[in-house]
C-alpha cells in the first residue's frame, strides 16, 4: 500500500499545489483596483493571469530535474526521505504536461481579451492582431507554441525509440522556448490606470533555474573531458557491446549510472549506460545492447563489426557517475534485483560489489539477503555475465543470494529434447549455473509471496519491527507495472514492499 499510498499523495499534492497558484493568479487580478480597466474585460482576463502564474512557476520546475548533479545532492540529504528526487525524468513530464494544460487555457482566455480589448476597450486603440503579432507578449507567445509542437511530437515515446537523434535535437529548442520565456513580459501589457506595470516576474523564476542548468552543462563538459582510456572491447553473444574503460577521476558507487559520448560519432550526443562494474574492480565497464544507429555506430568504430580496428585509439569521454534508484541497494537487510534484458546491468554491478564486499568481510555491508531475478527473451543473452555471476554463485551462502532465471523465449524441438537430455547435470545446460532455469514468464505476485513468507519465518523470527523489503527494478515499462502492483498488493501491516524502477 505504500507505493499506492505516495502516488495518491503526490497528485492530491501538485492538485492543490497547481489549484492555488491558479486562484492566487486569478484573485490577485481580480481583487487590484489599479487594474480595474484592464478587469472591464472580465473572466477571460482573470483566467489568462491565474494559468500565468502556474505557467511561470511550473516552466521553472520543469528545468529542477534535469540538473541531475543537484538532483543527486539533494538525494543525500533530509529531504531525500520525503521527496523522491530519483523520479526526476516522471516529474519532468507531469510539469511538461501540466505546462501544456495551462498554455491551453492562457492561449485561449488571451485571445478572448484580445479581442475583447478591440470590441470593448475601444478608447485604447488597439487591434487584435496588433497585440498579437507585433507585442512582446504576443509574438514570444506564438514562436513558443510553435516550439512546444515540435518539442512534444518529438518526445512521444515512440518516435524517441525511431529516432533518438531526432528528439535529442528537437529537444533543444528548450533554449527559445525558455528565452521567450525570458522576454514575454517585456513592454508589459498588464499595466493600472497610472501606467503602473503589474508584472508576475515569471521571468526571474526561470532565469535563476537556468542558470544553474547552465552551470550544470558548462561543468560536465568540463568533466566529461576528463582523461578517460579505453581498456578492452568485447561484442557479447546476443548483440551486447561491453566496453571497458579507466578513468581515474571517477569514483562511483554500484548501480550508478554515466553518459558516454564517442565524438568520431557524433560529438553533440550523449547516451546514459549503467555501470557494470563495480568500484572494487581495476576498470570500469558498461555493456549496452546494439538496438540502434548510435550503438551500431559504436561496435563499428571500436572494430566489433566490420574493419577490424585497435579500440585504443578511439577517443572516449565519459560524464558521470549519476545517482539512481539502485545505488541505495546496500542501506535495506533485503533487497529483491529485478532485470530484464539488457536491464540487468545495474545489478550486475551490485552483485559484484556484494561478492568483494563479503569476501573482505566488510563490517559496512548491511545488505543481508538478496533475491535476484533476470528476465530473458534469449538465451545467448546468459552469457553476458556467466563468468561474473559464477563466481558470485559459488562464493556467497545461499542465504545470502538466490538466483531465479527465466527465459520467455520460444524453443523449438531439438533445443527442448537437448535441454532434457542434459538437465540431469550438475550445471544448467544454458547457463551454466547451478540455478535452474525456468521457462515462460514469472507470476511475480507469486514469487514476492514465496519470498515474503521465507523471509518472515526465518529471519524476522521474534522480533516486532515491520519487515521491509526494497525492490529494484530495469527493464520494460509492462513489467515495472505488474511489479508495482505486486507490491502494493503483498504490503501489509508486517510487511511493506518499497519499489523502485530504474529512469533514464
Amino acid at each position: 500500500m505504500a507505493l499506492h499510498k505516495r502516488t495518491i499523495q503526490f497528485w492530491v499534492f501538485w492538485i492543490t499545489f497547481q489549484a492555488g497558484l491558479f486562484w492566487a493568479g486569478y484573485f490577485k487580478q481580480k481583487n487590484d483596483f489599479g487594474l480595474r480597466l484592464l478587469n472591464k474585460l472580465g473572466l477571460s482576463v482573470f483566467t489568462s493571469r491565474g494559468a500565468g502564474l502556474c505557467l511561470a512557476v511550473t516552466s521553472a520546475l520543469m528545468l529542477l530535474p534535469m540538473c541531475r548533479n543537484t538532483m543527486g545532492l539533494l538525494r543525500k540529504t533530509p529531504l531525500g526521505r520525503i521527496i523522491p528526487f530519483d523520479e526526476g525524468i516522471f516529474f519532468h513530464k507531469v510539469c511538461a504536461w501540466t505546462v501544456l494544460f495551462f498554455s491551453a487555457v492562457h492561449t485561449n482566455a488571451h485571445y478572448v481579451n484580445f479581442f475583447n480589448v478591440e470590441t470593448v476597450l475601444k478608447a485604447l486603440k488597439l487591434k487584435a492582431w496588433h497585440i498579437h503579432y507585433t507585442m512582446w507578449g504576443g509574438a514570444t507567445g506564438h514562436v513558443m507554441l510553435i516550439v512546444m509542437f515540435f518539442m512534444y511530437t518529438a518526445a512521444a515515446t515512440q518516435m524517441r525509440h525511431q529516432s533518438f537523434e531526432t528528439f535529442w535535437f528537437v529537444h533543444h529548442l528548450a533554449i527559445i522556448w525558455y528565452l521567450c520565456v525570458f522576454f514575454h513580459g517585456y513592454g508589459c501589457f498588464v499595466k493600472t490606470v497610472e501606467g503602473e506595470c503589474r508584472p508576475y516576474y515569471s521571468w526571474a523564476y526561470c532565469l535563476a533555474v537556468s542558470l544553474l542548468y547552465l552551470g550544470e552543462r558548462l561543468y560536465r563538459e568540463v568533466r566529461g573531458r576528463r582523461p578517460t582510456t579505453i581498456e578492452n572491447v568485447v561484442l557479447h553473444p546476443g548483440n551486447a557491446l561491453e566496453i571497458q574503460f579507466n578513468k581515474p577521476s571517477m569514483q562511483y558507487e554500484p548501480g550508478q549510472y554515466v553518459f558516454i559520448n564517442i565524438p568520431e560519432i557524433a560529438p553533440m550526443q550523449w547516451h546514459p549506460f549503467t555501470l557494470t562494474s563495480c568500484p572494487e574492480e581495476r576498470y570500469a565497464s558498461v555493456h549496452c545492447r546494439l538496438a540502434g544507429d548510435w550503438t551500431r555506430d559504436a561496435a563499428r568504430v571500436l572494430g566489433c563489426m566490420g574493419e577490424k580496428r585497435d579500440p585504443r585509439t578511439v577517443t572516449l569521454r565519459v560524464d558521470g557517475p549519476y545517482a539512481a534508484p539502485a545505488d541505495q541497494v546496500f542501506t535495506y537487510d533485503h533487497a529483491i534485483l529485478v532485470g530484464a534484458g539488457i536491464g540487468v546491468t545495474p545489478f550486475a554491478s551490485i552483485l559484484k560489489s556484494m561478492y568483494f564486499k563479503y569476501q573482505k568481510n566488510d563490517a559496512t555491508l548491511r545488505l543481508k539477503k538478496a533475491d535476484f531475478f533476470w528476465v530473458n527473451r534469449d538465451k545467448a543473452a546468459f552469457e553476458w555475465f556467466q563468468a561474473e555471476l559464477a563466481n558470485i554463485e559459488n562464493m556467497l551462502p545461499s542465504h545470502m543470494l538466490n538466483f531465479h532465471l527465466y527465459l520467455t523465449e520460444k524453443m523449438d524441438l531439438n533445443s527442448i529434447h537437448n535441454y532434457c537430455i542434459n538437465s540431469g547435470n550438475e550445471l544448467d545446460p544454458i547457463t551454466d549455473l547451478r540455478t535452474r532455469m525456468s521457462f515462460g514468464r514469472p507470476n511475480w505476485e507469486q514469487e514476492f509471496a514465496k519470498i515474503r513468507d521465507t523471509a518472515l519465518a526465518g529471519n524476522r523470527v521474534g522480533r516486532r519491527e515491520k519487515l521491509k523489503i526494497a525492490v529494484f527494478f530495469c527493464g520494460p515499462a509492462a513489467i515495472a507495472h505488474s511489479l508495482g502492483d505486486a507490491c502494493i498488493n503483498l504490503s501489509s501491516n508486517q510487511v511493506e514492499f518499497s519499489f523502485f524502477k530504474e529512469h533514464f
